[in-house]
């Protein structure tokens, strides 16, 4: 028995150091054939001790077993049933969070109990506290180690729960000059030029990156092209060359002296300040 219990620990041991998502009943019988039997008690065991954590729940269909690290293990130690029960209805929620509404629904606890229950979860790191960007005045509890879902956190585009306009700017102007240095080129040639530039200190995917192309399209800004070598963009270039706006005269004479030198009334023939102009373009 001892030799199965040794096997069976390195086996989810090897599980959870290699990421993966718990040992199953059915890999269990694949690796120990006839000793299968002699596991129930063993897991039992392990699972009492908080060595080991089940695994169930929304989007598994089948159970598995999981193997708690040490420093995890002795944040468990000594949780009550209460505390345990919510701690499983905040880990289902996932990178998605749960509403404290939802946890007592699913607890069906006094909202006094339910409070001391997350009071300890927080303070041992086992549950946290995040705020949606779609809901900033109430509270998300999430597991402690979990980042939340960008539609939570808004992603790299909020800064505080607030929409970042300044860092959109910034990554737009930055856009456009990476694709103006790169010519006709790909997203993902955008997104390597633009992450070259280390102007976000958060990560950007390549979706964050297409985010930013599709609203310089919208802008005009940026144009899309489409050829036997799939979607490439380039910067586009004004239709018209405005740079001559600035050297007209205003439509309305500014010059008060000449209305009055000619009995309140100013015309292109007679205009003081039109005639000044054109001689300093002669």
């Amino acid at each position: 028995m001892a030799d199965v219990k040794a096997r069976l620990e390195q086996m989810l041991k090897d599980d959870h150091a290699s990421g993966g998502g718990g040992v199953t009943n059915e890999q269990l019988k694949d690796a120990f054939g006839d000793e299968f039997d002699d596991l129930p008690a063993i897991i039992n065991d392990l699972i009492n001790s908080d060595k080991v954590e089940l695994l169930q729940g929304e989007g598994r269909t089948t159970l598995a077993y999981q193997w708690i690290p040490e420093d995890r293990a002795a944040r468990l130690g000594e949780l009550t049933n209460e505390q345990r029960l919510v701690l499983q209805v905040v880990e289902r929620a996932d990178t998605s969070g749960v509403w404290l509404r939802d946890i007592k629904s699913a607890t069906s606890m006094q909202q006094q109990t339910l409070n001391k229950a997350l009071k300890v979860l927080e303070s041992r790191k086992l549950v946290k506290t995040v705020r949606s960007v779609q809901q900033k005045t109430k509270k998300l509890y999430m597991a402690y180690d979990l980042a939340p879902t960008r539609e939570v956190s808004g992603g790299p585009w909020y800064t505080d729960h607030e929409f970042d306009h300044e860092f959109v700017a910034a990554i737009k102007t930055v856009v456009v000059g990476c694709v103006k240095a790169l010519g006709n080129c790909t997203l993902d040639d955008i997104h390597t030029a633009v992450l070259g530039t280390k102007v976000s200190t958060v990560p950007l995917s390549t979706s964050d990156v297409r985010t930013v192309v599709e609203a310089l399209l919208a802008d005009s800004q940026l144009e899309r092209l489409h050829s036997d070598l799939g979607e490439r963009f380039k910067a586009t270039k004004p239709c018209v060359n405005t740079d001559w706006v600035a050297e007209v005269p205003p439509g309305q004479c500014p010059w008060p002296r000449c209305r009055a030198e000619n009995g309140g009334t100013c015309n292109a023939e007679t205009c003081l300040y039109l005639g000044a102009w054109l001689d300093e373009s002669a």
